[in-house]
């Protein structure tokens, strides 16, 4: 069998040379907003009882609280929020958070303390939003509270959400 020419190989070579050059490339940020510079957003206030709204779930013993007084609504569908969870025992933990609507993240800036202060969280990395056991409230916030799809919701429509524990649903009755 005669050998094949070093021609018929030169496309397969292409090929090769244009895939790794392709790897080498710096890569191409995933999303739009992790262009632009990660802002960090100004602690609030330690939460006041009379601005905590309760989120009602059936799927944990914990209370969930969202503090109405200090939402923080940003330009790209991000909101900041602090969060209140009391467990049943009476303990409570309470967080600065964010959460992207658009790519199904959330992250923990700060972490309250007994005294009203901040502690800003050690690594503030996004994450991606799951449907996991006792935190299913954070894919309830973005599947169907804080959301409507990529869409940051309207504060009015966010208080009306968490107040009855996500999007009014419409019931239709068959004929």
């Amino acid at each position: 069998m005669k050998p094949a020419s070093p021609l018929r190989r030169l496309p397969g070579l292409f090929l090769l040379l244009f895939c790794l050059g392709a790897q080498a490339q710096v890569p191409v940020p995933r999303y739009e907003d992790e262009q632009k510079a990660d802002v960090t957003v100004a602690l609030p206030p330690a939460p006041k009882q009379q601005d905590l709204l309760r989120f009602p779930t059936s799927w944990t013993d914990n209370q969930i609280f969202i503090d109405t007084g200090n939402l923080v609504f940003g330009d790209d569908d991000t909101l900041s929020y602090t969060l209140v969870v009391r467990g049943a025992g009476g303990a409570s933990n309470v967080t600065f958070e964010s959460m992207r609507c658009r790519s199904g993240e959330r992250r923990v800036n700060a972490y309250g303390r007994a005294d009203g202060s901040w502690s800003r969280a050690r690594s503030s990395d996004w994450v991606r939003i799951i449907d996991r056991g006792i935190n299913r409230y954070y894919f309830e916030f973005w599947i169907d509270t804080f959301c409507a799809g990529k869409t940051l919701e309207p504060k009015r429509t966010l208080l009306d959400n968490v107040r009855r524990g996500g999007r009014e649903r419409v019931m239709s009755i068959p004929d």
